[in-house]
């Protein structure tokens, strides 16, 4: 590997979360108040949803499964069905910690190496064999749950997020 090639790799995929990145942004930004915390089927509610995707990221670009504290931005289990509609995080609250936890990946990226990322996963062995196998698995997590949000905005009539790549 050439020397200037040498962050090629987490520069990559630092670009593929940029892309669900801005989608989960817009639909942050783009879906009505009346619907963001609300829902006829609770675990398609926009705001469960989204807060759940980021908070596993958070979660899973932490050292140590141990050490992450659950709920410690919002009190909240997202995965809770007795969470109450106005408890749910606030579009604003949500848009500020989807921030905190795209720049929180993006330096985590930055100071890794080809050979950081191709190193054995041992702290969330479920996600794969390599720490790559990790950052792999947080990109499909979130964009399992971000179709999943596009499927309820077409069930509600309601305009979907458009889907991103890096010519659009």
């Amino acid at each position: 590997m050439k020397k200037e090639d040498k962050d090629l790799l987490a520069s990559s995929l630092i670009e593929a979360f940029s892309l669900i990145f801005d989608m989960y942004e817009e639909a942050i930004e783009k879906i009505p108040e009346t619907d963001w915390a609300s829902g006829e089927i609770e675990y398609l509610t926009p705001a469960r949803l989204i807060l759940h995707a980021t908070e596993a990221a958070d979660y899973y670009t932490t050292d140590a499964p141990e050490g992450h504290i659950w709920k410690k931005r919002f009190d909240l289990d997202p995965e809770a069905r007795d969470i109450k509609t106005e408890d749910l995080p606030s579009k604003q609250s949500m848009l500020e910690y989807h921030h905190e936890v795209c720049s929180k990946i993006e330096s985590w990226l930055r100071n890794m190496s080809e050979a950081d990322l191709l190193e054995t996963e041992d702290k969330f062995p479920w996600t794969g064999s390599t720490l790559l196998s990790r950052v792999l698995y947080i990109i499909a997590h979130h964009r399992q749950h971000f179709g999943e949000i596009n499927a309820e905005l077409r069930r509600r009539g309601l305009p979907r997020i458009k889907w991103r790549t890096l010519q659009s």
